[in-house]
């Protein structure tokens, strides 16, 4: 009786090392599956993206990755740093930019530069530019995103400000790795200006209609307590559309 008694409790302490090897052995291959898919799958999601000015490498992610913020926020600093500075931020704020647009398109506003001798004029009349962003619209709903964006440059010699220039670009921008140099993950491609013809809201062209029906009204106010006749083509505040030349303002 004891030899059977002893067989049973070995044969259960195999059995259970036997589950517990079996269990062990199945956590394993479960965790090195999940871990060689998730490099596959990271592998995979690596593309370039080729485009009219050559290739960039980019990365292929989840939707809702960059917010329309970020996106702003990347463009309006690689503007303001790649378009203002002096003798003494050039070559940094160029260092900055640079990272945020693909090679073609940085080499190209740096060739400009030099053909134009911006840091030669810089140090030779003491000068610096100030970039300020008027507005940016980007359309994410669709990859790449792409966008245009509206600035004005100032130009000073010395301590007077010499001149005030439009400058407005489209662009695109592709997901890619984020770095040091490029913590937003975006990069500009397609670059190239266009027209500075900013697109008015509603609101905004709400805002021009008040205004100017308010400065009708203050002439044709000012036109009666002259007793005079209003001004040829002033608009009737009621509805907006322009008088005859020698009408009366209704009511008078």
């Amino acid at each position: 009786m004891s030899n059977i008694k002893d067989l049973n409790t070995s044969f259960k302490t195999m059995r259970t090392i036997s589950l517990a090897c079996i269990i062990g052995f199945v956590v394993l291959a479960i965790s090195g599956g999940y871990g060689f898919y998730k490099v596959t799958q990271d592998a995979g999601r690596r593309v370039y993206v080729v485009t009219n000015s050559g290739s960039a490498a980019a990365l292929a992610v989840q939707e809702d990755t960059h917010t329309p913020f970020e996106a702003r926020n990347m463009v309006k600093g690689f503007m303001k740093t790649m378009f203002g500075h002096d003798q003494y931020t050039f070559k940094q704020n160029l260092d900055a930019a640079l990272p945020l647009i693909e090679g073609a398109g940085g080499r190209r506003i740096f060739e400009n530069f030099n053909r134009g001798q911006v840091l030669q004029n810089y140090q030779r009349y003491s000068a610096r530019s100030v970039l300020d962003v008027d507005s940016i619209y980007l359309d994410m709903k669709t990859r790449p995103y792409s966008g245009r964006v509206y600035t004005k440059q100032r130009i000073f010699i010395g301590d007077q400000q010499r001149q005030s220039l439009p400058m407005a670009a489209k662009f695109n921008l592709v997901e890619t790795d984020r770095s040091d140099e490029n913590p937003y993950g975006l990069l500009i491609t397609n670059f190239d200006y266009i027209a500075y013809n900013p697109p008015v809201s509603r609101e905004e062209k709400e805002l021009l209609q008040q205004q100017e029906v308010e400065r009708q009204r203050r002439l044709r106010d000012a036109a009666a307590g002259a007793g005079a006749a209003p001004p040829a083509g002033y608009a009737n505040p009621a509805d907006g559309t322009p008088s005859a030349p020698g009408s009366t303002p209704p009511g008078q």
